[in-house]
């Protein structure tokens, strides 16, 4: 039988022991590649952070409370943390050393964690919770005038999760969650018979819904969560399955407008393994391979975005950021037990691990 050679790499990688480095130790090679993500210290403080990975800490930021995901400002280099779900604040911070701006929610609205600027940067677009109209919301800030909120829009679907602008920088693409959640009930899901998940594309000039697509009546308890953008404007988009534990339904899709979902399910023992849970998903530099983690499972998988295929995975307890490297086909895993992995997909031994004295969140990006 032939076997590919990344794929026989990759599945080496999950027994192949990681190099341990110090937090200040990278490789040379990397050394001008910034990364932003939100983390917790071992005094419990919260905080958000732009850092190398030979240098440490470029500038961080403490956050009253858990921060989520991390969006990039096109040109300039300025990044937007966002509070975890149903948290309220917003934290701007420029690279230049200017004072961080920060910003809230309406008070009838919460965040779920995510955003993205338009193609300009003039535009921070947040996906929003109003609880109390049980629906999505999609919010629209000022970025040049202290993220002051200029309006919103419905985002089509309950619980927008992961947001993203397709290459046109006019076409946006939501993913909704389908679960209805209310702060007055904790965390509790409140319609997980009846959820109906969906990934949507709206045009930003008019508002208008180009297309919807949901799932099949028997994965409707598939919570449609994160989105990576790849190649040719191809949506890669991780799941949360809500259903019966023992069901272990595929977790990952991919679309391109005009077509059909697809979702492709990974090798049954690893497809059991990832604990029905994709916590994030991103591509690599070129497009072309697209890592998804399961925290719950401990795994990283990668996948084959021309191919809709899954090519091998690699361990990392409690994984779950993941960003882009500069290099094709690499990228940088974070665990919430204080781990940072540079990983090459083509070549699995050469795995860099460093501690850190952080616990990282659940994402991660490229920041330069």
């Amino acid at each position: 039988m032939m076997v590919d050679r990344r794929e026989l790499l990759i599945g080496a990688a999950s027994s192949a022991a990681c190099l341990a480095l110090p937090w200040h130790g990278a490789k040379a090679a990397r050394s001008e590649e910034l990364f932003a993500a939100a983390r917790r210290d071992d005094r419990g403080t919260y905080s958000a952070a732009l850092f190398s990975l030979d240098g440490g800490d470029v500038r961080a930021i403490e956050l009253p409370e858990r921060g989520h995901d991390i969006a990039l400002r096109p040109g300039s280099g300025e990044w937007v943390a966002f509070a975890r779900r149903p948290g309220r604040f917003g934290v701007a911070v420029p690279t230049d050393g200017r004072q961080p701006v920060w910003f809230n929610s309406k008070p009838d609205r919460h965040f779920f964690g995510h955003g993205v600027y338009s193609a300009d940067g003039r535009l921070l677009y947040t996906t929003e919770n109003d609880y109390q109209n049980a629906q999505g919301i999609i919010g629209v800030r000022d970025a040049t005038d202290g993220y002051r909120q200029i309006g919103e829009f419905p985002a089509r679907g309950m619980e927008p999760h992961d947001v993203a602008l397709l290459a046109d920088g006019r076409t946006m693409v939501i993913a909704n969650g389908g679960i209805k959640t209310h702060p007055d009930s904790g965390g509790d899901e409140l319609n997980l018979p009846d959820m109906k998940p969906s990934l949507v594309y709206v045009d930003l000039a008019t508002g208008d819904l180009l297309e919807e697509h949901t799932l099949a009546p028997e994965l409707h308890q598939l919570s449609i969560r994160h989105l990576a953008l790849a190649a040719s404007d191809t949506v890669v988009f991780g799941c949360q399955y809500r259903g019966p534990e023992a069901d272990a339904p595929p977790l990952l899709g991919f679309h391109r407008r005009g077509e059909r979902l697809v979702i492709v399910p990974a090798p049954a023992d690893t497809q059991t393994a990832l604990k029905n849970y994709v916590g994030s998903v991103s591509a690599d530099s070129g497009g072309t391979i697209v890592a998804a983690s399961a925290p719950k499972g401990g795994l990283i998988t990668y996948w084959d975005v021309a191919g809709r295929r899954f090519l091998g995975s690699c361990e990392l307890s409690d994984g779950c950021g993941i960003a882009p490297t500069r290099h094709r086909a690499s990228f940088l895993l974070t665990s919430g037990q204080g781990w940072l992995v540079e990983t090459d997909v083509t070549d699995a031994p050469d795995e860099d691990r460093r501690s850190s004295p952080y616990e990282w969140d659940n994402h991660a990006i490229l920041v330069r």
